[in-house]
């Protein structure tokens, strides 16, 4: 008998990312390429098998405890069941766990995407097990998750921690989602590139070249208001803040924080407050679905 490990796949609308990794967390192989065949491909879980092959070549099949998924699906609370993926053809209403499982003869854990970035966060940065981690992910979208006592928390149903579809007072614009005034119209990339659009700038040179302008002033408030609502509800050990637009050159991080705690209350959690940065490692969606499956039992 060879080496434990897992198999850790992150499964997004632009790339997928592939990694091995023993039970310490200590990463055996790591691949990432364009999520494009996996969305032509007629068979979602004959498509993902084959990714695998060449680590179960490698490691032996025999050695590989559980494949784990992340995924920036809709999904049910039991994570069997994929809902619906935005950005992926073909993965509506598919029961995928067991559809993967009898391709592969192995367990599989599903996870939502957020979920296993947080979860892989918290490793990475030594944070507490113990107590409530938010993650807040600018992208997009604006992307959440939370954590409890080193666990994803799901929710009743399956779909907690939306919090860019919370509701703003007097806001009519449609949302993807189906309704009406989500916060995340005010506060995500999408807002970001079309005010960059109107201003006549590439998007990546609003935070250095326009960070004064009133909409990305607006911006930047809204996004506070959606982190500090988060924050003034859990009261959370701490926020760790990623996702491409936070990680774009010149984010304003220092404005954000400030404009946070001017919507807690005094003293805590406003004196409390602390966000930390995510590390953007580009494993770290897929080793954080093998976290979720190690906390799992798995």
């Amino acid at each position: 008998m060879g080496e434990a490990y897992y198999i850790g796949i992150e499964v997004g609308g632009t790339h997928l990312r592939i990694a091995a990794a023993d039970p310490s967390l200590r990463v055996l192989s790591f691949e990432k390429m364009r999520s494009t065949g996996l969305s032509d491909a007629e068979d979602k879980a004959a498509y993902l098998a084959d990714l695998m092959e060449p680590v179960f070549a490698r490691l032996g099949k025999e050695n590989c405890r559980c494949v784990c998924l992340s995924l920036a699906s809709l999904m049910n609370r039991e994570r069997t069941m994929c809902f619906s993926s935005p950005n992926l053809r073909g993965f509506d209403g598919i029961p995928l766990k067991a559809m993967l499982e009898a391709r592969v003869g192995l367990p599989v854990e599903m996870e939502r995407d957020a979920n296993t970035e947080l979860l892989y966060e918290i490793e990475h940065a030594g944070l507490p097990k113990e107590g409530i981690i938010a993650g807040v992910y600018i992208g997009t979208g604006l992307g959440n998750a939370i954590c409890i006592d080193g666990k994803a928390y799901r929710g009743a149903t399956g779909s907690a921690c939306e919090l860019g579809h919370i509701p703003v007072a007097g806001l009519e614009e449609n949302c993807g989602c189906g309704k009406k005034g989500c916060i995340e119209l005010k506060a995500s990339g999408r807002v970001l590139a079309a005010i960059a659009g109107e201003i006549g700038c590439p998007v990546e040179e609003i935070f250095t070249v326009h960070a004064d302008h009133e909409k990305v002033r607006e911006f930047i408030t809204m996004t506070a208001i959606a982190i500090a609502t988060e924050v003034t509800i859990l009261d959370p050990v701490c926020v760790v803040l990623g996702g491409g637009v936070a990680a774009m050159q010149g984010f304003p991080l220092t404005q954000l924080t400030e404009k946070i705690r001017e919507n807690l209350r005094i003293p805590d959690p406003r004196a409390s407050f602390r966000m930390v940065r995510s590390s953007g490692a580009p494993e770290s969606g897929a080793v954080g679905a093998v976290i979720n499956a190690i906390s799992l039992g798995r």
